[in-house]
């Protein structure tokens, strides 16, 4: 009877195990996709935006523009060199919006 105990313990390991392997295969396979999403193209940046930190993607060329150097020296000034979550420029949705426009149009 012992025998028989072992065997199904023996069982219930590997069962677990292979369960184990193939939630870890399909989490990886997730972080991965989900990672490739979260990278801008070349040539684009993230910046996050107003209270809810909204998430924009916008052209390197736009660093350039003397606007965006103001609303960078701003972040500057409010968060500092060392922003753990991503480049936060301090302002409102909407003026975000209006000065991209600008600056795209540029």
């Amino acid at each position: 009877m012992e025998i028989k105990e072992a065997s199904k313990t023996q069982r219930e390991r590997r069962g677990a195990s292979s369960l184990k392997k193939m939630l870890m295969k399909r989490c990886s396979s997730f972080v991965k996709k989900s990672n490739e999403e979260d990278v801008p193209k070349k040539g684009y940046f993230a910046v996050y935006v107003g209270h809810f930190r909204d998430r924009h993607v916008i052209p390197i060329t736009s660093l350039n523009h003397p606007t965006f150097k103001m609303m960078l020296q701003k972040s500057e000034e409010e968060f500092g060199f060392r922003q753990e979550s991503g480049l936060t420029i301090p302002c409102d949705q909407n003026t975000f919006l209006t000065l991209l426009d600008s600056i795209t149009s540029y």
